[in-house]
């Protein structure tokens, strides 16, 4: 069976339920609230969040699978660390995953979240020295 491709955020949260939605809704919320000077985006069917561009991109994006939710990042040494920081994080190289019933991992994320960003702002620091 072929998973249905979203063409926009709005329609890809409509698809959505229960604690999926709610989890989604939660970081999607922290992120406008929190970091509204970064350009939101829908690509590659996950809410995503742009941290530069060009040669210093980076991103911070989540996804809803039915067992777990994932974060994304490019900055691979941070998620690489992060994962020893996680009940059960997955293999992927630029992501985490946390079980929807574990609100510790919740936690965990959202100092990533501000951690990645900070890593971020100080690579950009540093080259417009």
């Amino acid at each position: 069976m072929e998973k249905k491709k979203y063409s926009n955020l709005a329609d890809y949260l409509d698809s959505l339920q229960g604690t999926e939605k709610e989890l989604m809704m939660f970081f999607i919320d922290y992120m406008r609230l929190n970091h509204s000077e970064l350009e939101e985006i829908f690509s590659f069917q996950m809410p995503t969040y742009k941290l530069g561009e060009g040669k210093i991109k980076n991103y911070i994006a989540f996804s809803a699978k039915p067992k777990h939710f994932s974060m994304h990042s490019l900055d691979f040494e941070y998620v690489s660390a992060l994962k020893g920081k996680l009940s059960n994080p997955g293999k992927g190289k630029g992501c985490v995953n946390i079980s929807y019933d574990n609100a510790f991992d919740k936690d965990i994320l959202i100092t990533a979240i501000e951690e990645i960003i900070e890593r971020q702002n100080s690579r950009l620091n540093i080259l417009s020295v």
